[in-house]
């Protein structure tokens, strides 16, 4: 066999697995349309620290926002500043508790509301992030239908 041929084989060989390669990827690969999906498509373990990522990430910005509040705001836009980061401070607090076994009980407690919200398919495309407040007023009684409709229109745009 002349030296062009094999080159000819190889490069043929290469293309097909790369080929081959990306094909297996594609179909084996699970899309995931909306953070609903995502959220279904997790296991409760995966879902527990999912939460524990949001609540961290949230009680990180918190802290930052609260130093970054706008000199040019005027007196609604600071009320209306502080009531979202006091909801995200109740969410981050719901946390606080000094036992591990009502620490594990609260985070199974806050996945079963995020589950039972997504059940809804009109709340598929409502962030997880914003799952987690509406799961903090649920857990602390307050209404939770007035915002749950404003995060659907969000989540449309």
């Amino acid at each position: 066999m002349k030296k062009t041929a094999m080159k000819r084989i190889v490069i043929i060989f290469i293309i097909v697995f790369c080929l081959l390669s990306f094909v297996r990827g594609s179909c084996l690969a699970k899309e995931v349309g909306s953070p609903g999906q995502m959220w279904n498509s997790l296991d409760d373990n995966n879902k527990i620290v999912f939460i524990m990522g949001v609540k961290e990430e949230i009680e990180m910005c918190m802290y930052k926002l609260a130093d970054w509040l706008p000199a040019f705001t005027n007196k609604e836009g600071a009320v209306l500043f502080f009531a979202i980061l006091a909801d995200h401070e109740h969410f981050v607090g719901l946390f606080y508790v000094d036992d591990y076994n009502k620490f594990l009980d609260l985070l199974k407690t806050v996945v079963k509301i995020i589950s039972d919200l997504y059940k809804d398919p009109a709340n598929t495309y409502i962030s997880v992030a914003n799952m987690c407040l509406l799961a903090s007023r649920k857990l602390r009684g307050e209404p939770i239908e007035s915002l749950l409709e404003e995060f659907r229109g969000k989540a449309l745009r």
